[in-house]
């Protein structure tokens, strides 16, 4: 609904540092780790790891592909590098085990801070319900991915920007070192540059009179500059910045991997779930927000309909968003504050339960043999029998293929390999006319690593000049005779 913004928390009012979103976090983690195999469903996760270890190894960040056999030494921006090299520590430090860890905290941090700033300006039943909102939308896309670890920067950093502008003041520049992180972690970095410039602009239109816009431009203006040059602070520079718009404007490539596909809409679909919510909520309450907050949660919905992963922006934006506009019944109650030392032993009470949650994930571990995403026996059946050289493989196991050592045809960088690559790749994996033999001569495929119900495995079955040496449920090999 639009119209004028809700009360503010009234000045001076003190909201108590309630330690709800502390517990929900210990919750959340606990719920991710005895969940954590979810976690790992994602074949990129391996060619993250092992992009982290050529790091370590080598003391630098990749500038050009050091993986696969048929764009080797092409240019190639590791923009995720620090993301990669934490990922490949944990890994290293307490094997799937660790990665799980590393990304259940990541969310369960992200989910607490945002649960923690809602508090600021709503009943915590309200704070809790949109922070369980939240997990329910971002929970189709929760893997141990650089943009897992990029989850509590946005929050914090979205829930400062938000306070700030809803304050009438401008954000601290001790933010910026929360940036020039953020960048280096991941490329959804972005995004919080977008925020606040949008935040900005509406800063200055809003402003009453010549004076304070004027004031509105200087600051918000200077914060967001100063931002952006933060944002620089990485190894590729401002090679950075172009990595997202260049992904973006992929066609073909971006349409061959299913978490850039629109969300299938149904009744069921989350994010039609949330909407719902959504609505229902601001029709209870008789929700207003201003005209200019209206249109950038519409923006997020656009976005989060035209995309899959873009679900969580809308996720933990939206509420901070809207969460200034908060009709006055629903604001917080001022409650008589905890002495420090219930605080403390709560604290150190969630601290001892995280420990020891991560312990016992530890002991029990991770069994990350996943056959959609890492075929090991067929792998295994293609080392046995000797085959070596160039292999032509399924998407979904190049990241598998990088992490044992194997160069492959293809896997998850699609920035690297672009639409002509991708799209010459989908004909001849469909067995499309000559297309196939074509590619295997071009490229020299020695084996092939493929599903079986691929064209093209049925293809080589047909072909005299290739012959099956393993199959399974998951996985078949060929070689030339």
């Amino acid at each position: 609904m639009i119209g004028a913004p809700g009360a503010a928390v009234p000045a001076g009012t003190r909201v108590p540092a309630g330690l709800g979103p502390l517990w929900l976090g210990a919750a959340i983690y606990g719920l991710l780790l005895i969940v954590g195999e979810r976690l790992l469903n994602d074949p990129d996760t391996y060619w993250h790891i092992a992009t982290g270890r050529w790091i370590w190894a080598h003391g630098a960040v990749p500038t050009a592909d050091p993986f696969s056999h048929t764009l080797a030494g092409a240019p190639w921006l590791a923009h995720e590098w620090l993301s990669e090299l934490i990922i490949a520590g944990a890994y290293g430090a307490l094997g799937w085990a660790g990665v799980v860890a590393l990304g259940a905290l990541a969310v369960a941090a992200s989910l607490a801070l945002l649960m923690r700033s809602l508090e600021r300006a709503a009943r915590p039943t309200v704070a809790l319900g949109a922070t369980a909102m939240a997990f329910f939308l971002m929970a189709a896309h929760l893997t141990a991915r650089p943009h897992a670890l990029a989850l509590p920067i946005l929050v914090a950093w979205a829930a400062a920007l938000t306070r700030a502008r809803d304050g009438s003041r401008a954000p601290s520049l001790w933010l910026l070192p929360l940036m020039v992180l953020w960048a280096n972690l991941h490329g959804g970095f972005v995004i919080g540059l977008g925020l606040a410039g949008a935040l900005a602009v509406e800063a200055v239109l809003t402003a009453d009179g010549w004076r304070d816009r004027r004031t509105a431009t200087r600051s918000w203006g200077g914060f967001v500059l100063a931002a952006a040059l933060a944002s620089l602070l990485t190894p590729q520079g401002i090679a950075g910045w172009w990595f997202p718009f260049k992904l973006m404007h992929l066609g073909f490539a971006l349409d061959f991997v299913g978490e850039w596909h629109a969300p299938v809409l149904g009744p069921t679909e989350p994010l039609v779930l949330w909407l719902a919510a959504l609505i229902a909520f601001a029709l209870a309450t008789n929700l207003r927000a201003p005209l200019y907050r209206a249109l950038m949660v519409a923006g997020l919905v656009a976005m989060a309909l035209s995309h899959t992963r873009n679900a969580e922006l809308l996720a933990v934006l939206a509420p901070l968003l809207l969460a200034g506009s908060i009709p006055s019944h629903s604001l917080p109650i001022p409650l008589r504050p905890r002495g420090r030392r219930g605080n403390r032993s709560s604290v150190v009470g969630v601290a001892f339960l995280v420990v020891a949650a991560t312990g016992a994930a530890s002991f029990r571990g991770y069994a990350h043999e996943d056959p959609a995403i890492a075929p090991a026996q067929a792998l295994a059946a293609a080392k046995r029998a000797g085959l070596t050289g160039p292999v032509f493989n399924d998407y979904d196991f190049g990241g598998y293929l990088i992490f044992e050592g194997a160069a492959p045809f293809v896997d998850g960088r699609i920035d690297l390999y672009g639409d002509d690559f991708m799209r010459a790749y989908a004909a001849a994996l469909s067995a499309e006319g000559d297309r196939l033999p074509q590619l295997l001569a071009r490229y020299h495929i020695a084996w092939t690593l493929l599903r079986p119900e691929e064209p093209a495995a049925a293809a080589l079955d047909r072909d005299p000049a290739w012959e099956r040496v393993y199959a399974d449920a998951n996985a078949v090999v060929h070689r030339r005779r």
